[in-house]
């Protein structure tokens, strides 16, 4: 538990320091020629429950912790083309077998194109590619950083903006399929978030976000990471609040929780956000 607290109190700590840095990203409008758009984030998570195969909570006997820095960046290379880089950052922590176990380093890195396919006055329609490649880290680590494996990942997108009592709000849907050919399973993904301004400044946002394995893929039982079981399910809730700062830049401040899974930790945690873009 004192693991716990130092990652919280280092999360809390990156928000007050990082001073500089729209939504957390484009969603299906992707980025205009030339534009581009930065997220900074530190992202919590602590559980000490799990649920089992069949959706059921257990106790651990032990906490598991993660603390992320997150950098993302999006830039528009055509008018309809965007370019995605996801990187991660990990420290682990987990003390289930009495004794703390402890590993960081970089996890898996995404590179993704995509492309905006129909637009008009009242939706958006885009399509991504995703590659997941293995950042060098050994997947032999207790609790370990990834599955260490290639994949691939498409997508296809849909934005509705609308206006609600003279103030702009969005709806944004994402559907698609992760493979990383054997092991893990094939996953189904699934994300919708919506967005509405409360006053000028404020922003309130919500996502569903559901991880869904198809128990397709082989097993390599290495390690006790709760987060990437080979089959895991998962639905994920969050909400979030943004503040803009300026035209460029936003600060985002969230809470989420684990709301059902399979093979998959439990608990939640928060995150913090810095926003800009260029």
């Amino acid at each position: 538990m004192k693991q716990c607290s130092l990652l919280f109190s280092l999360l809390v700590a990156g928000l007050t320091a990082i001073l500089a840095p729209e939504s957390l990203h484009a969603g299906a409008w992707g980025q205009q020629k030339g534009d581009g758009f930065i997220s900074l984030q530190h992202y919590f998570y602590s559980t000490d429950h799990y649920y089992d195969h069949n959706g059921q909570t257990r106790a651990r006997g032990g906490t598991f912790c993660k603390l992320e820095l997150n950098p993302y960046v999006e830039y528009g290379l055509t008018g309809q083309d965007t370019l995605i880089l996801n990187l991660f950052y990990d420290w682990l922590d987990d003390n289930a077998t009495g004794s703390s176990k402890t590993t960081s380093g970089l996890a898996d890195i995404e590179l993704g194109w995509q492309r905006r396919l129909h637009e008009n006055s009242t939706w958006v329609f885009s399509m991504q590619g995703l590659a997941i490649l293995p950042a060098g880290y050994d997947i032999r680590d207790d609790p370990r950083l990834g599955y260490d494996r290639f994949g691939l990942e498409f997508s296809l997108l849909a934005g509705f903006p609308f206006v609600y009592a003279k103030r702009y709000g969005f709806l944004d849907l994402r559907c698609g399929m992760r493979d990383y050919f054997g092991y893990p399973s094939t996953q189904l993904r699934g994300m919708l978030t919506s967005g509405y301004f409360l006053a000028e400044k404020w922003q309130l946002l919500g996502s569903a976000e559901l991880q869904y394995g198809l128990r397709d893929g082989s097993s390599k039982e290495l390690g006790n990471n709760l987060l990437i079981a080979p089959d895991y399910r998962l639905l994920k809730l969050s909400v979030a609040l943004r503040y803009l700062v300026n035209d460029r830049f936003s600060l985002v401040g969230a809470g989420y929780l684990h709301a059902w899974g399979e093979d998959t930790g439990k608990g939640g945690g928060a995150y913090v956000s810095l926003w800009i873009k260029f």
